[in-house]
């Protein structure tokens, strides 16, 4: 049986038809169980942990991601071989799976570089300059470095697929992150007031928003080739 762990609600809607809230479970047909974790390393493991008990025996980490490097263009499909940790110590995917994928994907043009880890969400386009001039990695997300480390520990095959959200020069409107709630959702009550408190940062959710239904339209057309097929799983 294949697990997936998606961070948010909104990105599980690429793979199932109907809404999965944070911290559910959802069966894609008889062999796919979905896991939507919340944002961050910690909630990602412990949905490792329950589709383990669940008797998965591999795991994709599927979802959106932030670009570092300014050629990196929002839609843009992510398909990292290996992952930067904090402590810049890399880990890799399953190897033979991973081949799997590139080639069922080769028309989407996958970027294969690694991707690395940040715990805290890259608010501004400084950061980004930051964490690319440190690592060389084009991209970044909160999840995959530390769900590959957890399934090398486990013995489990591993591979992520992400699509590029927010492109390098991008900020998260301040707005944004005071909505946030703890998992890394969105109240909409609290965005609707923080706009109308602030109503110059609705170009930059507008932009935000727009680039991530171009993540979202890729992540959809990945869905599509890969979840009658199980995901090529190993």
């Amino acid at each position: 049986m294949l697990g997936i762990v998606v961070a948010l609600p909104v990105e599980s809607r690429t793979l199932a038809r109907r809404s999965v809230r944070i911290g559910q479970t959802l069966a894609l047909g008889a062999d796919i169980r979905l896991h939507v974790a919340g944002m961050g390393p910690e909630r990602s493991a412990v949905a490792a942990a329950s589709l383990q008990r669940g008797g998965i025996r591999a795991l994709v980490n599927w979802g959106c991601a932030a670009a570092l490097s300014p050629e990196l263009s929002p839609g843009r499909l992510l398909l990292p071989r290996s992952f930067i940790l904090p402590d810049r110590s890399e880990v890799s995917c399953d190897s033979v799976w991973w081949h799997r994928l590139a080639d069922r994907l080769a028309d989407l043009a996958p970027v294969t570089a690694p991707v690395v880890a940040n715990e805290t969400v890259l608010a501004t386009p400084a950061a980004k300059r930051t964490l690319h001039r440190e690592t060389g990695a084009p991209a970044a997300d909160m999840e995959s470095a530390f769900l590959a480390h957890w399934c090398l520990r486990q013995g489990i095959p591993f591979v992520a697929v992400r699509a590029v959200a927010d492109d390098a020069g991008a900020a998260i409107p301040a707005a944004v992150l005071a909505a946030a709630d703890p998992d890394g959702g969105i109240d909409p009550l609290k965005l609707i007031l923080q706009l109308l408190r602030h109503p110059r940062q609705i170009g930059s959710l507008w932009r935000l928003g727009h680039q991530f239904r171009r993540a979202r339209d890729t992540l959809t057309t990945a869905a599509a080739r890969l979840l009658p097929e199980t995901f090529l799983m190993p």
